[in-house]
């Protein structure tokens, strides 16, 4: 049964990601819907100043966890009122929400994750947001992240950001290619080439031309060049003079994600795209 899962949390960024995933299930022929909401509380939270105090804290948890247990239901059935067909279904986990996700991964075999993300210049606060990052490194499976203030657009163009260093990761691209997402669609290659030798070189920068255009020949695409430094100003640039409704991030040490989160956290692509991001595996 073809799955998706979205971590919740109530913030407004996750209400924009449910939204996003309620339009990408549609468009893409989804079957099922887990909704995953995780009760963990730190070890600081159960922390009391004093024994006079305990029953009165244990009952804020008991009840915090009723409002949660409530508004997951009616989400659930706000969700499926509006996907007729599609079996919508809730969880929750007492876990932390990395080990949360890896259970339902491991029990119910999501084939996506939908993730809300907020920016460097919003922050709603959202416990998925903060643990982007880590679900993104850490899944399996695909992760697709949605930008807080992103509204849900039919993909026609897709960004690849690449360079030549990247070639035998590329192969990931053919299992997308009997998904419906690749109908009708342009795969736009950016190829930020930053290692001047490749370039100066003729005969190496044709031979690795020549290769990617064969990884791409199953798609329609286009290629571009840069070779600016900074790879976050180079996608951000591109898409705006070029109309683009999804990134794609390839896993492996070259791929821009990897590069920009080893770099500066805070300053990962995932922070300041504009467009949804989908994380290949």
């Amino acid at each position: 049964m073809k799955t998706l899962l979205v971590p919740v949390d109530f913030t407004a960024t996750c209400e924009n990601a449910v939204n996003f995933a309620v339009e990408w299930c549609r468009k893409y022929e989804y079957e099922r819907i887990i909704l995953l909401k995780t009760f963990y509380d730190s070890i600081f939270e159960g922390l009391i100043v004093s024994a006079e105090y305990s029953n009165v804290n244990e009952e804020y948890i008991n009840r915090q966890r009723e409002d949660d247990r409530e508004q997951l239901d009616t989400l659930c059935r706000s969700v499926a009122d509006r996907l007729s067909g599609v079996k919508v279904m809730t969880a929750v986990s007492e876990f932390p929400l990395l080990r949360g996700i890896f259970e339902i991964l491991q029990n119910e075999k999501p084939d996506l994750i939908i993730v809300g993300s907020d920016n460097y210049s919003y922050s709603s606060g959202s416990i998925i947001s903060g643990n982007v990052i880590s679900i993104a490194k850490t899944s399996p499976v695909r992760v697709l992240v949605v930008p807080a203030d992103y509204t849900y657009q039919p993909v026609q163009q897709v960004l690849l950001p690449y360079n030549f260093n990247m070639l035998k990761d590329l192969d990931k691209l053919n299992s997308l290619r009997s998904s419906p997402l690749w109908n009708n669609l342009k795969l736009l290659g950016l190829n930020i080439e930053t290692n001047q030798r490749t370039v100066k070189v003729p005969e190496k920068f044709n031979e690795a031309e020549d290769k990617f255009q064969n990884l791409l020949k199953n798609f329609e695409h286009e290629i571009y060049y840069t070779t600016d430094k900074n790879l976050i100003n180079s996608i951000a640039n591109f898409t705006k003079e070029h109309t683009v409704q999804l990134i794609i991030a390839l896993p492996g040490k070259h791929s821009f994600l990897y590069r920009l989160t080893h770099q500066s956290i805070s300053e990962a692509i995932y922070r300041n795209a504009k467009q949804p991001v989908l994380i290949l595996k």
